[in-house]
């Protein structure tokens, strides 16, 4: 996928949403003793986040980028139509403004 010129993600400028196709949950029933052990590792793991206020100045590769943006546009919506806008910034200066 790195030796494509357009990104992941398609522009939402002008873009007409596609109809959508809702899919039906595929529900996996897993035993209790084992909801409950993920259900503890999911929380310890959320329970370990934190905010900061110190990033790196380490570059990441475009297309962690693209994926990341492609991941926060599942995000629930309103008829799950994500009328979410990412805007992924790689200019320092422009950073900085922000």
């Amino acid at each position: 996928m790195a030796d494509r010129d357009e990104p992941l993600y398609k522009s939402y400028v002008d873009y007409e949403l596609p109809e959508a196709v809702f899919e039906p949950l595929n529900h996996i029933q897993y035993p209790q003793n084992e909801m409950l052990e993920r259900a503890r590792s999911f929380y310890e793991e959320l329970n370990r986040r934190r905010t900061t206020r110190q990033f790196s100045s380490e570059p990441v590769p475009r297309e962690l980028i693209e994926y990341a943006i492609l991941c926060g546009g599942t995000a629930p919506s309103g008829a799950h139509r994500q009328p979410w806008r990412f805007v992924a910034v790689d200019d320092p200066e422009l950073k900085r403004q922000i």
